[in-house]
């Protein structure tokens, strides 16, 4: 079966090489991977994680004249078989579901043993053009970014009209879709998903970029949660010389809970200043803040929660805000950050030498709320990155990261059942190439 697949692919890309030299439809692919070993210490007394992991992602894009197709896949997997059971949330609210993966789950590679770990990362249409100049759609599972709130995948419709120095961006996206077949009770309609409506307009001045936007998410009233919230947004981006400047801010309003009545009130705001020291050498300051919760019931004002994300998605650093090489693959939540808001201010540094990059990064970070502790303090949190090129868009990497903890998290991991509490910190050793 093996054998098969590898002529089939075979066949496949003959068949796209002969298609381009007739003028047909044009195949393109490209790769991204990452492969490492990591050991880290959480912040419960004697916790600690090792483990190695491998994410590949295999990109596909067919295109006819103004028309694309694009496919891009997602195979993770740790090192070493295992004989977890590991628990999935069914739905946002709903009970969660335990599924035994035996001795080789699905992100996990077992010996001689085959995995079923090929996810869609994903899976669009693009239109060019489409029925007038600067008119463009994007349609499937995409990325769709929105300032510090969003920046991964998401099912949308998108649709892109550029007119002089303005780009106007509209998007809908589905969040939940609770059932595809709608009821009718007593001539009621019964409404259950989740979903989203966004607008940006990005104006082009010069060397500033300035973006309102507007996102409207929604929960329909038989929902897990009915919801209705309005999330304002300004950005600004400026290049001048050797200086730059991107800063973006977001505020959440509206209805957080419908059926309790429990409002919305809840913002962020991020910042960065970059200076180009040299060619090699580029320094920046960064600055990012949420709100956290209140002691009101009637009222959401921590900026996660009332946004209903699952995590804030700016921030460089490695473990606060899960910034490093190893994203999404083990560093854990020190914090409550869904609870407490952070404010958090850095410097970073970064300097290239030939084949030799550096990156530097120190920031201090509280709380934003006192609700847990009256010591707000997160702590100080210090990373290193060193890449070194060894081939064309292939670098061997190590990084490390250290938390010198706060009362806040001394307080929030130290107990009866927990322990003296230690000062999380990882170091990770991997390749990473891209073609």
């Amino acid at each position: 079966m093996k054998k098969l697949m590898v002529v089939l692919m075979g066949l496949l890309f003959s068949a796209s090489a002969f298609a381009q030299d007739a003028q047909g439809p044009q195949f393109k692919y490209s790769v991204w991977a990452n492969a490492f070993a990591v050991t880290e210490t959480t912040a419960k007394k004697d916790e600690y994680k090792d483990y190695s992991n491998i994410r590949v992602r295999p990109m596909f894009t067919l295109t006819n004249e103004n028309v694309s197709v694009v496919t891009r896949l997602e195979i993770d997997q740790y090192f070493g078989g295992n004989n977890n059971t590991k628990t999935f949330e069914t739905d946002p609210g709903g009970d969660d579901v335990e599924v035994d993966f035996g001795k080789n789950g699905n992100s996990y590679a077992g010996k001689g043993t085959d995995n079923y770990a090929v996810e869609v990362k994903n899976i669009y249409i693009d239109v060019k053009d489409m029925f007038m100049p600067g008119l463009s759609m994007r349609a499937g599972l995409a990325g769709f970014r929105y300032p510090i709130m969003f920046n991964e995948d998401a099912a949308i419709f998108n649709f892109s009209f550029v007119a002089g120095m303005a780009k106007i961006d509209l998007t809908y996206g589905k969040v939940w879709e609770g059932s595809t077949t709608e009821k009718k009770a007593d001539g009621v309609d019964n409404k259950d998903d989740q979903q989203f409506y966004s607008a940006k307009a990005a104006i082009k001045a010069g060397d500033i970029t300035i973006t309102p936007a507007m996102l409207y998410a929604v929960g329909e009233e038989d929902s897990a949660r009915e919801y209705a919230l309005m999330m304002p947004a300004l950005s600004l981006g400026m290049k001048q010389g050797t200086l730059s400047v991107n800063a973006d801010f977001v505020y959440v309003t509206g209805d957080y809970d419908k059926a309790n009545k429990v409002d919305a009130s809840a913002y962020a705001a991020f910042l960065n200043v970059g200076y180009k020291v040299s060619d090699a050498l580029l320094v920046n300051v960064f600055g990012l803040y949420t709100t956290g919760e209140n002691d009101k019931a009637d009222e959401r004002t921590s900026f996660k929660t009332a946004s209903t994300l699952d995590k804030v998605r700016v921030g460089t650093m490695f473990i606060m805000n899960d910034g490093g090489n190893i994203t999404q693959v083990g560093i854990s939540n020190e914090f409550d950050e869904a609870t407490e808001g952070i404010m958090m201010f850095g410097l970073s540094a970064s300097m290239k030498m030939d084949k030799l990059t550096v990156l530097g990064q120190i920031a201090y970070a509280t709380t934003t709320s006192d609700k847990v502790v009256k010591d707000t303090a997160i702590g100080t949190e210090l990373n290193l990155r060193l890449a070194y090129e060894v081939a064309p868009k292939t670098s061997v990497w190590a990084e490390g990261a250290y938390l010198a903890a706060g009362d806040y998290v001394k307080a929030v991991q130290t107990g009866a059942s927990l322990g003296k509490n230690d000062n999380p910190m990882y170091y990770a050793l991997g390749v990473m190439t891209s073609f």
